[in-house]
């Protein structure tokens, strides 16, 4: 019925609204933890070998922010075309809904325990690279929050209706789905260069995540180069990395890659990290 299709229909204006939104102030929080934690005397007396050294720090870990645009647009992209909750439910829009809230929790969590996760060794009492308080803290967290919370929201909204009613049902169902997609990181064809770059990019993005998270100094620093200063942080960003690269894997085996717009910002954004990153 007419009220039935009105109240299924997303709000596509105020998502496209609210990823814009959300895209804008993600880059602008990841940018400011890098400005002020990437810095001589953070703490004092922590000094930089010289001023190369900083600036290239930052614009390494600056290559996420192309990342993080490149995942916010496409999914901005794909709300305003939007005529139910279904084509907000496919598996590019699933995983990146998933990966934005993964990486804006995370990313919340580093703010709030920046103390204890930039710790330099030895030190009694406590220094650390970072400390963030107040104003700046709030802000901080208030920005990788509400991204969380978008992406968290969407994608329990565009479930299907047995699995949304259901909530126990829900990490299940993100089980199955990663599940899938990890037996299914080798290119289909190996003879095709594009599904081939794309796969062993996904696979990188993947490994790095984990050195990050899972190892000690001095392997947790790869492939940031930041020591203890922003190495717990990044590896949010390296796992956006892996789920955009696998996306325009999956682009590329069914032919959509240059025929759907949203994967030009992902392909924007992987271009966008490895020139930053590389430069």
């Amino acid at each position: 019925s007419a009220t039935a299709t009105t109240v299924d229909k997303p709000p596509s204006g105020f998502l496209q609204l609210a990823y814009s939104a959300a895209g804008l102030a993600t880059t602008a929080a990841w940018s400011t933890m890098v400005y002020t934690t990437i810095r001589s005397n953070q703490p004092l007396g922590a000094m930089m070998p010289c001023w190369q050294h900083g600036f290239y720090a930052r614009i390494g870990a600056m290559s996420a922010a192309p990342l993080i645009i490149g995942s916010f647009a496409s999914l901005a992209a794909a709300a305003s075309k939007a005529d139910s909750w279904e084509q907000l439910g496919t598996p590019s829009c699933n995983r990146h809904n998933l990966a934005l809230t993964t990486a804006g929790v995370g990313s919340a969590l580093w703010v709030a325990f920046a103390p204890l996760v930039t710790k330099i060794p030895g030190t009694t009492p406590l220094v650390s690279h970072q400390s963030y308080k107040g104003a700046m803290r709030a802000g901080l967290i208030g920005c990788y929050g509400s991204a969380a919370a978008l992406g968290a929201a969407v994608w329990a909204r565009s479930l299907p209706d047995h699995i949304r009613h259901n909530p126990l049902l829900w990490p299940g169902h993100v089980v199955d789905g990663v599940s899938k997609s990890l037996v299914s990181l080798a290119p289909q064809n190996v003879d095709d260069p594009v599904q081939v770059k794309y796969a062993l990019l996904t696979g990188s993005f993947l490994v790095f995540t984990g050195m990050q998270t899972l190892c000690n100094m001095p392997i947790s620093v790869i492939p940031s180069w930041t020591s203890r200063r922003l190495s717990r942080a990044f590896p949010a960003w390296t796992l956006l990395g892996a789920v955009t690269s696998f996306d325009l894997k999956e682009a590329t085996e069914s032919g959509r890659l240059l025929v759907d717009e949203n994967y030009r910002y992902l392909s924007n954004g992987i271009k966008g990290f490895g020139t930053l990153y590389l430069g």
